[in-house]
């Protein structure tokens, strides 16, 4: 269907006049008219009743009318939305992010990018790396920021903000008045850690054994980095997480941070995509905004 021809043929309903609509969309008479004579052949009926006094509607012409209108008006909309979309007047944003950077550091990113676009719709979903990576890859969300370096060539990586993760203990523990403490110590002590698949444990033991600490005395595998705190500071073990999960607790004296002998660990959060794929002007923004470094989190990183 010629959306054109449509077009021509509502407005000289509108207008009762070839030759006004002719001027209005700079065109000829004769080609007005064979736009309307397209129509008529192709449905096999007359559309107007043309008199000294202009063109009126015929009853085919008046259903036709009705219709024609529907579509037109629908493809205003559509337009109109595309229109809202590239300039963010609308639309959505759907992202994912593992545990650490969806509780600590995307509500800084996202309220950053609804002060920019406030008529986007924002959602988040918030899983372990892993779960999250997959969830990508099965396009629950177009992009998401993790915590770990992934491996799986499918996905494009992008570093957008440095972390570094440190070990506290409760203020009672032993080590909490310590300088420091050595690697052979860490390993020998009772350690708190984060579930299989997660990106901070990923990143945790890869630093550790790279700075010769090959195995932690694990008695504790817990989901989330709220219980790890809890656990910690009810004496429980010791633990390593990002100092941007412990801050509160490390000023307000409920943990304590004790430095680790030769031992610096650090990592990259990463922007994460699929290749090749598809790209909303909602999530074009946001990945532009995060890789430029527009957006960061107020919250210390690598002190």
């Amino acid at each position: 269907m010629d959306l054109n021809k449509l077009r021509t043929f509502c407005s000289i309903a509108e207008k009762g006049n070839f030759s006004a609509v002719a001027e209005d969309l700079f065109m000829s008479q004769s080609a007005v008219s064979q736009q309307i004579q397209a129509l008529e052949r192709r449905y096999g009926v007359v559309l107007f009743d043309r008199g000294s006094k202009g063109a009126t509607l015929t009853e085919p012409g008046r259903i036709l009318y009705n219709k024609a209108r529907k579509i037109l008006d629908i493809e205003d909309e559509i337009n109109q939305e595309f229109d809202d979309l590239r300039g963010l007047k609308g639309g959505e944003l759907h992202v994912g992010a593992s545990t650490t950077v969806g509780n600590f550091l995307m509500p800084f990113y996202l309220g950053e990018f609804k002060k920019r676009y406030p008529e986007v719709k924002v959602s988040m979903m918030v899983e372990n790396t892993r779960i999250i990576e997959e969830q990508l890859l099965a396009g629950l969300f177009p992009l998401a920021v993790v915590e770990h370096e992934t491996q799986n060539s499918s996905l494009v990586k992008e570093p957008i903000e440095r972390d570094r993760l440190v070990l506290f203990v409760s203020p009672e523990h032993r080590w909490a008045d310590r300088e420091s403490v050595t690697r052979e110590e860490l390993m020998e002590e009772p350690f708190i850690t984060r579930e299989l698949g997660s990106g901070t444990r990923e990143v945790m033991e890869e630093k550790l054994k790279e700075s010769g600490v090959d195995k932690l005395n694990v008695t504790m595998e817990l989901g989330n980095s709220a219980a790890i705190t809890t656990a910690v500071a009810a004496g429980l073990g010791v633990s390593i997480l990002s100092r941007r999960v412990v801050h509160a607790q490390l000023e307000s004296n409920m943990l304590q941070q004790v430095p680790i002998e030769g031992v610096r660990l650090e990592r990259e959060f990463y922007l994460v995509t699929v290749a090749d794929r598809y790209s909303s002007p909602a999530s074009l923004k946001f990945r532009e905004m995060l890789v430029s470094g527009d957006a960061t989190s107020p919250l210390p990183d690598v002190r």
